[in-house]
């Protein structure tokens, strides 16, 4: 049963975080006030969106370095366009066709000139992040109006927080997508074994360009949605996302070996994140320690991936 258990990467984080969560609530027990808890799962909405993007680039053995440039670019162009009086609407579209569009250039040059997914998006890191400085010309972006900043205030019914049901809703089509659909299953195929998936007449360079393309969009969702809860941005804004974003995703199982990985465990990933950051305030620790704790649960993750992949490989050969 533990070996189940622990074979079950979803399922062993869901118990792991429920044990975080039970010592905060005996030691730190503001933590776990209703309003705290609130905030954790507002935090959660920005780098859920994000990983659910990175996670459907690392399972078609793909990595995006650029995904938390692309959402602070994102959030700089929507704020501007909303202080000049842009309809919500079209703020929106502006902001989603900017995200599609940077997906678009990352994946021309994974599949076009083959160059390494890393050193691709690393080039184009910072490319937008140069962008942002020439936007903002190094300014934070404020004073926003009210018509943006509705989008992230809304609730439905008057109790559901709107965002969390938009990061719902995208959650619930990312499952969808992967798990039903044929895209999906060729993303999977792709990651798995990209020889056979070629020989089955599967385009792979198309499948693996539609996946920058995802995480393009789902990026600038998560950079709308950040700007239109905080009414600010500014030319660092979601510099540091992608390594929470991909760390996100392999806590959550991803692997990053490709061929492996679910958005549900994604958004655990997530949320256990951000419990630990929260938790370091509660416990006067250095935020330092954040980044420390991220790397190695890292470190850890793909550590275990790949004694897990050594040790189904050993098993395939002896069947």
């Amino acid at each position: 049963m533990l070996w189940k258990i622990g074979n079950n990467r979803e399922l062993s984080l869901f118990l792991f975080i429920c044990l975080l969560l039970f010592v905060f609530a005996v030691t730190t027990p503001s933590m776990l006030a209703p309003g705290n808890v609130v905030d954790l799962l507002h935090n959660t909405v920005v780098i859920c969106i994000l990983t659910l993007g990175a996670i459907i680039v690392i399972i078609a053995r793909g990595i995006d370095l650029s995904i938390g440039a692309i959402m602070g670019f994102v959030t700089l162009l929507v704020g501007k366009l909303a202080i000049a009086g842009w309809p919500l609407w079209a703020i929106i579209l502006a902001g989603m066709m900017t995200g599609i569009i940077a997906g678009c250039v990352n994946g021309a040059l994974v599949t076009l000139t083959k160059l390494p997914p890393i050193i691709a998006t690393l080039g184009t890191l910072s490319i937008y992040s140069g962008a942002m400085y020439m936007v903002t010309e190094g300014q934070w972006v404020t004073n926003l109006p009210d018509s943006l900043l509705v989008l992230g205030s809304f609730q439905i019914f008057g109790v559901i927080p709107g965002r969390m049901a938009i990061m719902a809703l995208i959650l619930l089509g990312t499952i969808l997508f992967l798990q039903v659909s044929v895209k999906g299953r060729h993303i999977y195929a792709v990651g798995n074994n990209p020889i056979a998936t070629r020989l089955a007449g599967i385009k792979e360079k198309r499948v693996v360009f539609q996946t920058y393309v995802i995480a393009g969009l789902l990026s600038a969702i998560a950079g709308i949605l950040y700007i239109s809860y905080t009414g600010f941005s500014t030319p660092t804004t979601g510099i540091d996302m992608q390594l929470k974003a991909i760390a996100a995703a392999v806590i959550g199982g991803a692997s990053v070996f490709g061929g492996r990985g679910t958005p549900f465990g994604g958004l655990l990933g997530s949320f256990l994140l951000v419990i630990i950051a929260s938790s370091l305030v509660y416990y006067h620790l250095p935020a330092i320690w954040n980044q420390a704790a991220e790397g190695a649960i890292i470190l850890i993750a793909v550590i275990v991936d790949s004694i897990l992949a050594k040790q189904s490989s050993k098993k395939a050969e002896v069947v």
